[in-house]
């Protein structure tokens, strides 16, 4: 005999999986510091928000008719605010502070903030978690250097020997990447410290927990950076992988590896040892829409913003504006940058700080070359990294703190 059903087992649930809402001091959960919408930042106003201190980061993600956002100041507490409409409020977020100097994560489950914390006193506090699906999982580094992968309750640890400060991507299938194989070995130490990567590895989490691949560098070479940018360069639907490697004799150049871990491009070297190349996008810039990537050369000593288009095996300079500035020796803070269509021209800009720290630039591309678009002036200095979110109408806003202890947020159309 069959058994009847009863009317609790063919009850069907109405219950929706919670909206999960993140917001990353790098923009894009692969690196890219790159957002679509579009914004009215040099028309606007912007907003100005004090803060209790000197803020170090800023992360902030939309929230259905409003934008949440939330500095970490310099001693590690936390103030977050909600913008709609011009109007700012404050916004009850956990925990109230992290460790000083690491970056937050900012992670909203149908309206509530909260910044994402892996609760295990082993993890790094010089980089944040990532979260995986569903949102009880996730992955993150311990200050040993070990890959822990939390899923379903169980965790997987993975000795790789990570950059401690390294920062982790994730990609639609939930494979993480990373800067791996810490050394000592190129002593420029302007990034926080002297340790730099040798490797860069991916790791699949589906359906297993397991290293794809580790990819090492030549003899001489790092990884001068805490993340590569991880997108598709040559529109062919798979994504490359872009790092800035460095050594002794050269310096710094720009290198493109296939999803296999193979280098298949490069672009050209600095020229002398100790000069960096800040990689910080990959967006269609170029005069006509093409796909192009954009660094700044040696920021620390009158930066030049550059343009690179990936042609075979290369990666060519085809513009270049000199004067910008992205990061501050000794800072961990490589997020001073980011890219979209800004002043809804539909064209799109890169926006980085001036030497001085006391304006932000629009860059924009060009059919001679590229040129500053508009420039913003900043009361004070930038001590943030810059933060962006595409509101869920498409409107694109700006924000960023500055060292006197003031928010700035440029709301969006």
């Amino acid at each position: 005999m069959i058994p009847s059903r009863t009317a609790e087992s063919n009850a069907v649930s109405t219950q929706q999986p919670p909206e999960i809402r993140l917001g990353y001091t790098y923009q894009r959960p692969d690196g890219n510091r790159y957002l679509p919408g579009r914004g009215s930042v040099p028309e606007t106003a912007p907003l100005h928000i004090p803060l209790g201190g000197r803020p170090q980061w800023l992360v902030a993600a939309p929230a259905g008719d409003a934008s949440i956002w939330v500095a970490v100041l310099e001693d590690g507490s936390v103030q977050a605010f909600s913008i709609a409409d011009g109007q700012v409020q404050d916004q009850p977020i956990t925990p109230g502070i992290l460790q000083p100097g690491m970056p937050p994560l900012l992670m909203l489950t149908d309206g509530s903030a909260t910044l994402v914390s892996s609760l295990d006193t082993k993890s790094s506090n010089l980089t944040s978690p990532v979260v995986l699906q569903p949102s009880e999982n996730m992955a993150y580094i311990r200050s040993n250097g070990d890959l822990v992968v939390r899923i379903g309750g169980q965790s997987t640890v993975l000795p790789l020997n990570a950059l401690p400060d390294a920062r982790l991507l994730t990609d639609e299938d939930e494979r993480l990447l990373l800067l791996t194989g810490a050394t000592g070995s190129y002593p420029h130490g302007v990034l926080g410290d002297r340790i730099e990567a040798q490797s860069v590895t991916m790791v699949s989490t589906k359906p297993r927990v397991q290293v794809v691949w580790t990819a090492p560098l030549p003899d001489g070479d790092v990884l001068e950076g805490i993340s590569p940018i991880w997108t598709d360069l040559d529109g062919d639907g798979t994504r490359e992988i872009l790092i800035t490697v460095s050594n002794s004799r050269l310096g710094a150049r720009l290198v493109v590896l296939n999803d296999a871990g193979d280098p298949v491009a490069f672009g050209p070297a600095v020229g002398r040892g100790s000069r960096w190349r800040h990689q910080l996008a990959a967006a269609p810039f170029g005069p006509s829409g093409e796909l192009e990537v954009v660094d700044v050369v040696t920021p620390h000593i009158c930066g030049t913003v550059e343009f690179y288009r990936l042609e075979e095996d290369s990666l060519r300079v085809v513009a270049k504006v000199p004067g910008f500035r992205t990061h501050a020796i000794g800072s961990r803070n490589l997020d001073m940058a980011v890219a979209g269509d800004f002043d809804s021209d539909g064209r799109l800009e890169l926006l980085v700080p001036s030497q001085g720290m006391d304006e932000i630039g629009a860059i924009r591309r060009t059919e001679a070359g590229a040129e500053v678009a508009w420039i913003l002036p900043i009361d004070g200095k930038v001590s943030t990294n810059l933060a962006a979110v595409t509101t869920d109408t498409g409107g694109l806003m700006l924000g960023l703190g500055t060292d006197d202890g003031v928010l700035l947020v440029w709301p969006g159309p």
